[in-house]
């Protein structure tokens, strides 16, 4: 009888331990050229209105997208307006009760406007309330001699609020709900943070109900410029020109970096070295005559050509002491506002000169705009 060493006898207990394995793992060695399942996309249908909208938008042009600004939006989709209250069948839809209901109007005299989905018989009813301007909307078809019959809602992201509303329409010419929503950022804060100033939300209409959501995300380029001076005296303007613009790029570069790394109301730096002690005063005199004035804009009895609101803001308001011609004076650095409505596309500098009372010099407004148009993304 052959006598097998313990080297080999070990080789052969091994051998037959892999030959069961593989018996019980179905004798089939596991793969290592496995790939992940690839991501579904949406048929190219669900997003063709995205598409033709993103279409429209890069074919624009830098020029018209600066002559416009986010208004050039508009121009890419399709709005319907809204119908006179008088108008037949919107005046009936509109003073239905079951709508009523359905927006938790239980006055049937509050205002609602009344829009046709192009092309069906589903008429959107809306209605706006609140400091917010919060907006309700349903969707209704009437019926004759009965009560409008409610079509249920597509699924809407975020509340319709401010410069967020949702309204029936067109979008790449096919019937649909477009929900436009504008970033609460100034366009160079966008910019820097590389996130969308608008996006368009397209619930196409697909005849039987309300189809997939696309979207398509615009990312704007901007500019920012000196829109306007207001001064006290003449060749006060020209004389802090310089000084206006240096605070005011302090303070954009700034907010845009806190809008890069989503932070708020970062200290800004405006001078290399701490002013000295004694303009501690000066900027203590100058926030509080602010303050007592409710944070007024001065302009010198002349109305501003720039569309703009009428003080600071409350929020994000700079104070600072700033030299000039070998003197010291106080400016206020900020955004326009009026209670919480905040204006982050305009900046304003005022440069004060403090005494016995603080008296302001010169004002200047300025204003940042789209001047072009970065990339338009359809996103599923």
């Amino acid at each position: 009888m052959a006598r097998i060493d313990v080297a080999t006898r070990g080789l052969l207990v091994a051998g037959l331990g892999l030959v069961i394995w593989g018996l019980v793992a179905g004798a089939s060695p596991p793969r290592t050229d496995v790939r992940p399942p690839a991501a579904v996309r949406p048929p190219p249908s669900d997003l063709a209105p995205c598409e033709a909208v993103a279409a429209q938008a890069r074919g624009l042009g830098e020029a018209r997208w600066s002559a416009l600004g986010t208004s050039a939006v508009d121009s890419l989709v399709e709005i319907v307006p809204a119908a006179p209250p008088t108008s037949a069948p919107e005046a009936q839809v509109a003073v239905q009760a079951s709508v009523r209901r359905a927006l938790d109007l239980p006055d049937g005299r509050a205002p609602v406007d009344v829009r046709r989905l192009p092309g069906t018989d589903v008429f959107e009813v809306s209605h706006v309330s609140g400091t917010a301007a919060c907006q309700s909307l349903v969707f209704a078809r009437p019926a004759p001699g009965g009560p409008a019959v409610i079509v249920p809602s597509p699924p809407l992201s975020g509340e319709l609020c401010g410069a967020s509303q949702a309204h029936v329409g067109r979008a790449g010419r096919v019937p649909a709900l477009i929900h436009l929503q504008r970033s609460h950022l100034s366009p160079g804060e966008a910019n820097a943070a590389r996130k969308p100033l608008v996006t368009i939300r397209v619930t196409p209409w697909t005849g039987q109900g309300w189809g997939r959501t696309c979207q398509v995300s615009l990312l704007l380029q901007s500019e920012r410029r000196l829109a306007e001076r207001l001064c006290g005296r003449p060749g006060d303007c020209q004389a802090f020109d310089t000084t206006a613009q240096v605070l005011a790029a302090a303070f954009n570069r700034t907010k845009a970096q806190d809008a890069l790394y989503g932070r708020r109301a970062t200290p800004v730096d405006y001078h290399l070295n701490p002013p000295p002690r004694s303009t501690e005063a000066l900027v203590d005199q100058v926030r509080s005559q602010l303050q007592r004035s409710q944070r007024e804009l001065p302009v010198f009895g002349k109305s501003p050509k720039t569309q703009v609101m009428p003080g600071f803001s409350e929020d994000e308001l700079d104070v600072v002491a700033t030299e000039y011609d070998g003197r010291w004076r106080v400016a206020a650095v900020g955004f326009p506002g009026i209670g919480w409505r905040q204006d982050r596309s305009v900046t304003l500098v005022t440069v004060f000169e403090a005494g016995k009372t603080a008296v302001p010099r010169a004002t200047y407004i300025f204003q940042d705009s789209v001047s072009g148009l970065e990339t338009a993304r359809v996103i599923p």
